[in-house]
């Protein structure tokens, strides 16, 4: 039976799994991941696929085996050979519900056949606002789809409104299609407000890869966080970064009679933030605040019995003087050029006496030198590092690379040691080549803990783990990477790396296809491509050569004090920090609307181009709708192209080594090179026909494409790499001769 149809009971997955009924409850309500029911004839059911794709992923303890079992099976082989069996009595009455969106994925295809030209960014926060939206008011959302069947604007007219109404309301287009309207309805029908809310959200976060890591943490960082900080109510909680407030919703959820408090760095997360929140009906108090807080003087600020946090990693610009000059510090000055250690010391600053918090950091952050060797110093002296976690890579969206978990406390009798925690081996790789933490994986970390908070010295079998002392520490440097001290437990089994190989060979597979297609659409580009012979230097009729200034408009942007950053901004600022790979993308600053309208010389349009006037030269981006109306910002230049120009096509332009060339040895000033509007404008453009422009850029995009399908191929066959090097070198894995 290898494409089952049709809904079971919960009843019926226990015995169809040969597990006792409870353990099903226990499946469902401590794996967010697991399937949603259904209702079908006044009875909560599950589809056969959805359940058999999650116990595919589950494997059956040794101690559960049965006779004719094999170590390393799945609950799913079982499932699914009970299912086949004749003796599987499935009601014959439940035919295989065709409902329009039935799972997940069908959810998200949907919607990529829906999205047309919208910017991702902009597509998410209308999606995400339909479905908060729909959710909480079905009734009048039903009314609407129901008396006006043949006229989609009176349709979707209230729905725009409700929109934007509100402290949840977004900046989102009007222009919305009767189908996505009966979308959202159908999918918060099928997965209720919050799961559909949670599910797209972690798909958006997903597709944006970098960009959506800043508003969202992936679910198994989220429970480790959540577990280490150990939160008992009644008390408060924080996150001085709340992204769209996955943390301190698992939190609230997992410890019912928190208070909880947050901020966001953006008006954007913000809404995200309330959405997810009310959707699962926790009260949250949430507010804003720019990156200024942490280089602002003392100042009195609440405190919390518990804090947690995913803070942007390091940033570069987050104080506009030397550190020490603008406030005191806990333990010492962080560096200019990265914010990592001026996060951990303003959360310790805002932790009450006897409070405790959990904190992402990057991998660095352990081990880097100068004024960050110096606070780490300091804080191991005072002791308030009560351990430091090292989670595997390939945890996060948008980067393989791994990260630590820092646990602080505020205790008035601090140990004079700590624990520190390699997990670097836990962890599974998903289909999509992501790791996961597993159940078991979850009950590891957070036992460590607890042992260690009781007295026990954690066994080291059972996690790699090392306890150690500042007088250790200060012999390295105060490094304070675990894998440099804790006892790594025996290499994964056999029947692990198989799996993981298993998955990163259907990842290859998968992205092999990817790039077949991104190369036939090259080839299929480069074949019809006429190769022209004409005289050396000379251009085809139609084409010119010009300067920069003869086809677009040049702006610098405006000084800093204009642009810093307000509380309660509700237009963003794009600064040479936020162009990334050709997009706009990080932590904004952002400015009232009063001084956003003394600034409207800097306003940005879609199709400007901006691009870096200091330091690194060729760093530019497209501005696309996602960040129409906002403010170029000081270091940038507006480049506004003019008709007969395709501003995709001059960005491509401008992407080109020749250019990259022309502009570094056309700058000015020897250690921080720069350039003016005046000297830009002459940099020389070939400029084709307008058609043949945008002919161009199809060109350049495929293969852009290319690059990044063998991009990806190249990433995933690291990894294949490392999955068999110990397999090889244990002498467990033979190589065909």
């Amino acid at each position: 039976m290898t494409s089952p149809q049709g809904f079971v009971s919960r009843a019926e997955i226990a015995r169809l799994a040969q597990v006792k009924r409870p353990a099903v409850s226990n499946w469902e309500r401590r794996h967010k991941e697991y399937p949603r029911p259904r209702l079908v004839e006044g009875e909560q059911l599950f589809l056969v696929e959805a359940v058999l794709e999650w116990l595919d992923q589950r494997r059956i303890p040794s101690n559960a085996l049965l006779a004719d079992e094999r170590p390393g099976a799945t609950f799913g082989e079982r499932f699914r050979r009970n299912l086949a069996s004749p003796a599987a009595q499935l009601p014959q009455a439940r035919p295989a519900f065709r409902s329009e969106l039935p799972t997940t994925a069908d959810l998200w295809r949907t919607l990529e056949r829906l999205r047309g030209t919208y910017d991702i960014v902009r597509y998410r926060d209308l999606v995400l606002s339909l479905i908060y939206t729909r959710a909480q008011d079905r009734v009048e959302w039903s009314d609407v789809l129901a008396g006006s069947r043949g006229d989609a604007t009176a349709r979707t007219t209230p729905i725009v409104s409700k929109l934007r109404t509100g402290d949840t309301a977004l900046n989102v287009d009007t222009n919305i299609s009767a189908e996505l309207v009966e979308f959202a309805d159908t999918a918060v029908g099928e997965l209720g407000g919050a799961g559909a809310f949670r599910a797209l959200l972690d798909r958006f976060a997903m597709l944006e890869r970098k960009r959506g890591g800043e508003f969202y943490t992936p679910p198994s960082v989220v429970r480790v966080l959540v577990d280490v900080l150990a939160a008992e109510a009644p008390g408060e909680i924080y996150d001085p970064c709340c992204g769209s407030g996955e943390i301190l919703l698992t939190a609230a959820l997992q410890t019912p009679g928190l208070t909880v408090h947050g901020d966001a760095l953006n008006a954007e997360a913000l809404v995200l933030a309330k959405m997810n929140m009310a959707l699962h009906g926790v009260d949250a108090k949430l507010g804003s605040q720019s990156i200024d807080v942490l280089s602002r003087p003392d100042q009195a600020l609440s405190s919390y019995s518990y804090i947690v946090a995913n803070p942007p990693f390091g940033i570069r610009d987050w104080s506009r003087e030397d550190p020490a000059l603008n406030r005191s510090w806990l333990y010492g000055p962080p560096p200019r050029g990265n914010a990592d250690f001026a996060w951990l010391q303003l959360v310790l600053e805002r932790l009450e006496p006897g409070g405790r918090a959990a904190v992402v950091m990057p991998a660095g952050a352990a081990f880097r030198g100068g004024r960050e060797r110096v606070i780490r110093q300091a804080m191991v002296a005072d002791g308030c590092i009560e351990s430091v976690i090292a989670l595997p890579p390939m945890l996060f969206y948008g980067t393989a690379i791994g990260a630590t978990i820092w646990v602080l406390h505020r205790s008035t009798h601090p140990r004079q040691e700590l624990l520190l925690v390699d997990a670097t081996g836990l962890g599974r790789l998903s289909q999509r080549a992501r790791r996961e933490f597993s159940e078991e994986d979850h009950e590891a970390i957070r036992d460590v803990l607890a042992n260690w908070r009781a007295g026990v010295v954690p066994a080291r079998e059972a996690l790699p783990t090392a306890v150690v002392t500042a007088e250790e520490l200060s012999s390295s440097d105060y490094d304070l990477t675990p894998g440099k001290y804790a006892i790594r437990k025996p290499a994964a089994s056999t029947d692990d790396c198989r799996q993981d190989i298993a998955t990163l060979l259907r990842e290859l597979d998968r992205l092999q296809e990817q790039a077949a297609r991104a190369d036939l659409a090259m080839d299929q580009v480069i074949r019809r491509a006429q190769i022209l012979e004409s005289p050396f230097g000379e251009l085809p009729p139609g084409w010119r050569e010009v300067t920069l200034v003869d086809i677009s408009e040049l702006t610098s942007g405006p000084f800093t004090r204009f642009t810093r950053a307000s509380d309660d901004g509700s237009v963003g600022v794009v600064k040479p920090r936020n162009l990334d790979g050709g997009r706009i993308s990080g932590t904004f600053d952002r400015v009232d609307e009063d001084t956003a309208g003394k600034l409207a010389n800097y306003r940005l349009a879609e199709g400007d181009i901006v691009c870096t006037r200091t330091g690194t030269f060729g760093r530019h981006a497209l501005v696309t709708s996602a960040h129409e109306g906002w403010i170029c910002g000081t270091g940038l230049i507006r480049i506004r192209p003019r008709e007969a120009v395709d501003p995709q096509y001059l960005s491509d332009y401008l992407s080109s080594p020749w250019v990259l060339d022309w502009l570094t040895r056309n700058s000015a000033g020897s250690v921080l090179p720069s350039i003016n509007t005046r000297v830009l404008g002459t940099l020389p453009v070939v400029l084709p026909p307008a058609e043949v422009q945008g002919t161009i850029g199809r060109t350049l995009h495929a293969l852009s494409d290319k690059i990044t399908a063998h991009e990806q191929i190249a990433r995933t066959t690291v990894a294949l790499r490392n999955a068999l090097f110990p397999l090889l070198t244990s002498g467990r894995v033979i190589p065909p001769e």
